[in-house]
């Protein structure tokens, strides 16, 4: 098959809560988003201009499909990048383009390792995981999905209290 695979991401804002996110906290979320979204345009355009079809997958954080505290800032970039996947998903699938959404979970390394405690799988997230489920996206067996939200992230997003991490402050 000579269908492109092209992965956009975008790293997850610092976690605060909205009341203290500063403007130059926003305008760096907003900025990133606003790359993703350029990336990912530009990509399917080659794409397009190729001839070939191809998968643009689009990687976010959980916090795209429900929030916590703290994590609003990650809602808004991950939520925004969610929707224009799936404009880009209705746009480009005639064009032989599917685009699907990776929502990834807490990653190991990068959060409080306590959060593993709220996953029902029991771990973080590694790099791996996203990895594997990157290449079943762009695989012949998800050949017709488009417009998916997968999170990644051992059932972390549904499971979470309201209100957000036991282990946030407030």
């Amino acid at each position: 098959d000579d269908a492109d695979i092209v992965v956009v991401g975008v790293e997850s804002p610092s976690g605060v809560d909205l009341l203290d996110l500063s403007h130059e906290s926003w305008d760096a979320g907003i900025a990133r988003a606003r790359d993703a979204f350029f990336a990912m345009q530009e990509a399917a355009r080659s794409i397009v201009a190729r001839g070939n079809g191809g998968c643009l997958l689009v990687v976010v954080p959980v916090h795209a499909l429900r929030t916590s505290r703290g994590c609003g800032s990650a809602a808004i970039v991950g939520s925004f990048l969610v929707t224009a996947a799936q404009v880009a998903a209705v746009e480009l699938g005639a064009k032989g383009i599917r685009v699907n959404v990776l929502a990834v979970g807490p990653l190991e390394g990068e959060v409080d390792p306590r959060t593993a405690e709220a996953v029902p799988l029991g771990r973080l997230t590694l790099p791996g995981d996203v990895g594997a489920a990157c290449v079943m996206l762009a695989g012949p067996a998800a050949g017709y999905l488009s417009g998916t939200v997968l999170a990644v992230d051992g059932g972390y997003a549904v499971t979470k209290a309201v209100g957000g991490s036991p282990f946030a402050g407030g």
